[in-house]
């Protein structure tokens, strides 16, 4: 049998979703499973382990671009099944045009209807369960039958390549060693950014958590505050604070990284070598539990926003997870001003995080 299941958003949703595979190779070992993914994870999906072949769809290209593409797919790969997760439409309309017998996935919106016959309708907003457990139950419709006992087993896992950690790690040291860090100090990587509207930890608390641990460790550990070019607005605060309150022994323990200076599987690789990861609810934070790197996670007590869908998928003593101590009534944005609660955010302390960020590096 062969399984194609599209999933063309972001790269931490994505990840959620490549344990289907490891479910249908668990039931089927021969079967051949492909995923359609976005530009965004095509990086780091061919290092996931059960993918046989993916390929990728650009959020930037016109339909009838994705539409070609899509058809090229098929043409090729000749699937039994194939699964909508989310994302762009296109693939299941390529699917449906393409006369594929088994479209599946999840039905929610106007196009699920038309273009998919074995989905299964799911109301995630509803948030009754993580957003891997939806994945899985997509399957159920072909005959698979998922209990939450097997989940762990189920697990993402990256295929390492010894040969390209080992360039990867020396690029890095060269990078720290060129920008007056002392390379062969053990490091933290910070990362304070998130893409879409999710409820994040104040930017300037991530620069008080450094100078705290700085103070506990002094010059033990280096600190990685990781981005992208769109984080700029989560490094303001942090920049700001450390600027007036960094010594010159704490500065020449920061870099700021861009993530995206060597690519992402590179940033897997500099993320698999660190003692801990620090960040928010965000791709980067699936990335760090995938390689099983000791972690703080911070979320949102937001309805759809939560550690219940979106938290990370092991959750082990590895995983530290922080989220207001509140009663948040809202389900998909904050109210503002208007709750009792604003902003709750603040309401995790930075010695909350200290705390657990010392159970790791103690």
């Amino acid at each position: 049998m062969k399984y194609i299941i599209s999933r063309t958003d972001a790269i931490g949703d994505t990840l959620l979703t490549t344990p289907m595979a490891n479910k249908i190779k668990k039931e089927q070992p021969n079967a051949q499973v492909g995923m359609i993914v976005s530009s965004r994870s095509s990086d780091i999906i061919g290092m996931v382990k059960g993918i046989d072949q993916f390929w990728v769809l650009n959020p930037k290209d016109n339909f009838f671009k994705k539409l070609k593409i899509c058809f090229q797919i098929f043409k090729e790969f000749k699937p039994d099944i194939f699964m909508f997760v989310g994302g762009s439409h296109v693939p299941s309309f390529a699917a449906f045009l393409k006369g594929i017998k088994n479209r599946g996935g999840l039905i929610s919106k106007w196009q699920t209807f038309l273009f998919l016959n074995k989905g299964k309708r799911q109301s995630r907003s509803i948030v009754a369960m993580h957003e891997s457990d939806y994945n899985f139950n997509l399957l159920e419709p072909f005959g698979f039958k998922y209990t939450l006992e097997e989940k762990q087993s189920l697990a993402p896992v990256f295929s390492i390549d010894i040969d390209e950690e080992k360039t990867s790690k020396e690029k890095f040291n060269q990078y720290l060693k060129d920008n007056g860090l002392n390379n062969e100090k053990p490091y933290v990587v910070i990362h304070p950014g998130m893409t879409g509207h999710t409820l994040n930890w104040n930017s300037r608390n991530y620069g008080r958590l450094i100078a705290r641990l700085h103070d506990l460790y002094q010059e033990k550990y280096n600190y990685i505050i990781s981005f992208t070019p769109s984080d700029e607005r989560y490094l303001k605060g942090m920049r700001d604070f450390l600027d007036q309150n960094m010594n010159s022994e704490l500065k020449k323990s920061i870099l700021f990284y861009d993530g995206t200076m060597e690519g992402l599987k590179n940033y897997v690789y500099i993320l698999k070598g660190s003692s801990l990861f620090v960040g928010p609810s965000t791709g980067t934070t699936h990335l760090a539990n995938t390689l099983e790197v000791n972690q703080v996670a911070i979320y949102s007590p937001i309805r759809v926003q939560s550690s219940l869908r979106w938290g990370p998928y092991l959750r082990n003593e590895r995983v530290a997870l922080h989220v207001p101590d509140v009663v948040c009534g809202e389900n998909f944005s904050c109210a503002g001003m208007e709750c009792p609660y604003y902003e709750c955010m603040a309401k995790i302390e930075v010695e909350d995080i200290v705390k657990s960020c010392q159970n790791y590096l103690n």
